[in-house]
């Protein structure tokens, strides 16, 4: 099931949001929020798949919110404002819902999310008995294999992922989520919202950064990410 989250600083539409996804078999209802800053927070906490997000918000609008988290997560905006259509989809939104939401037409974002979601999972494939993996690179009908103990790092940026294997870097239009879900975990480490490590690579833990070996290539630490990093590294801490 995806799993989703719901921002909205009115009750009524979330409701409705809330009465849509609980009579879907396809998704999971992880919780909601009238306040986008609290909303912000428990999705850091939840970890969701998707989020239904609307856009004109007092504290903080949903365009600027949905810079502001892990960019793997899908966003669904929800807005009665439908000259918002094209910057929504600037920012790679999933879909676009105008106010009154009726239920077919969440139906048809519902298949899109799967679509979406069932491509994501396709673009990265691993190949379990072999220490590589095979991606679609950038460019169209082009797979690329890479070995895994050459990666140092990997890095999302807006709408790609980056491979960094020496000075070399690989792009591929997947996301963070199903990297970090296909990489051996006794190898690598998420340490950020937009980057995850090879633990061989790590060279010393300063503050809020990571220092590579060989290298003065530094990359920050996510207040949420840092306790696991460190429990990874304390059991051979003199």
């Amino acid at each position: 099931m995806i799993k989703c989250f719901v921002i909205d600083d009115e009750p009524h539409p979330i409701e409705v949001l809330e009465n849509y996804i609980n009579q879907s078999s396809l998704l999971h209802l992880l919780g909601s929020s009238t306040h986008p800053v609290e909303g912000l927070e428990m999705i850091e906490k939840l970890k969701p798949q998707v989020v239904f997000l609307d856009i004109h918000m007092p504290e903080l609008s949903g365009l600027d919110l949905k810079e502001l988290y892990d960019k793997d997560i899908l966003t669904v905006f929800c807005t009665a404002y439908s000259e918002y259509a094209i910057k929504s989809y600037e920012l790679q939104a999933a879909d676009y819902l105008v106010k009154p939401i009726t239920h077919n037409r969440f139906l048809k974002t519902v298949h899109r999310l799967v679509e979406q979601i069932e491509t994501r999972k396709k673009l990265l494939q691993v190949v379990s008995s072999e220490n590589y993996i095979t991606i679609k690179a950038e460019h169209k009908g082009k797979i690329i294999k890479i070995d895994i103990d050459e990666i140092d790092y990997v890095e999302s940026a807006r709408n790609y992922i980056a491979f960094h294997k020496g000075r070399q870097k690989i792009l591929s239009y997947n996301t963070m989520r199903d990297v970090e879900e296909k990489l051996p975990k006794d190898l690598f480490i998420r340490i950020h919202k937009s980057f995850i490590v090879a633990l061989r690579q790590v060279s010393y833990i300063e503050y809020h950064e990571v220092a590579l070996k060989n290298s003065s290539t530094k990359l920050p630490i996510g207040n949420i990410y840092k306790d696991k990093l460190l429990e990874r590294f304390k059991n051979k801490l003199l």
